[in-house]
């Protein structure tokens, strides 16, 4: 996340994945936070696509969905994509409406549960490792196919601070209808979705620009949480210091990983 790293993403970046660990310390911020918010208001504009995650460890699902629902004018659809007439069916939808969607909604179900079914996680001798240190344990990178799902979108997407392959959180409702599949082929991020009665401690979120304003959007929260103005030059900069303030919150803990939505 140094200035000079972040100058060799590809411009524009549109929206930032964050992976963070579920700590007692985060857990006590986020209980403040959301009564602040609560207590003061925030200005969330009404274009911000927003859904709840009802479905058990499928946070990178809705991470995804959220990244892409609100930049769907700089996608590429195939005509038969599930996930475009997934948010357009949704588009006037609740934020809880959209989330009982997703849980009944047979084609990206069966997408991801094909996926998770394909293979294990490899790592690939083939691809960079990072330079190993006294301080910061080494990772093994993976690779794996593209899913039905991630091609319906022409995508491209630029790994950072990568430290392993990463499990989804829970949230409060625990649902037995289906295992997502983080998938994201052009960097080789693999991860197979936990079986829903496995208890993981990390947690993907979005963080997107939408009208100027930099949005964290995260399934577990009540509604979305308006970081301020951003511009889509200094988008990715205002991004990582949100994600720096997540780091800030726990200094002891090393399970970070973003990764941006860039332009081809």
């Amino acid at each position: 996340m140094e200035p000079e790293l972040l100058s060799m993403v590809p411009r524009p970046v549109c929206a930032v994945l964050l992976l963070f660990p579920i700590t007692e310390k985060y857990e006590t911020f986020r209980t403040e936070e959301e009564e602040r918010i609560k207590t003061e208001g925030q200005d969330v504009k009404s274009s911000v696509y927003f859904m709840k995650q009802t479905i058990s460890n499928a946070c990178g699902t809705i991470g995804l969905i959220h990244a892409i629902a609100n930049n769907k004018e700089k996608m590429n659809f195939e005509s038969d994509s599930s996930l475009k007439k997934f948010l357009e069916d949704s588009l006037l939808m609740t934020p809880e409406e959209r989330a009982k969607y997703l849980e009944t909604y047979e084609a990206i179900r069966v997408t991801h549960e094909s996926s998770a079914h394909e293979g294990q996680t490899e790592s690939s001798s083939s691809l960079p490792s990072s330079p190993s240190s006294s301080s910061q344990p080494p990772f093994s990178p993976c690779r794996t196919k593209a899913t039905p799902l991630c091609r319906s979108a022409s995508l491209s997407w630029v790994k950072r601070n990568h430290v392993g392959p990463a499990k989804a959180t829970s949230p409060s409702i625990r649902l037995r209808r289906w295992r997502p599949l983080i998938h994201h082929p052009s960097v080789g991020l693999h991860s197979v979705a936990p079986s829903l009665d496995e208890k993981v401690d990390l947690h993907f979120i979005a963080l997107v620009n939408v009208g100027g304003h930099l949005y964290e959007l995260d399934g577990r929260k009540p509604f979305p949480i308006n970081h301020g103005q951003t511009s889509d030059d200094n988008f990715l900069e205002d991004a990582v210091e949100v994600c720096k303030k997540f780091m800030e919150r726990d200094p002891e803990e090393l399970r970070f990983n973003a990764i941006a939505l860039s332009a081809v």
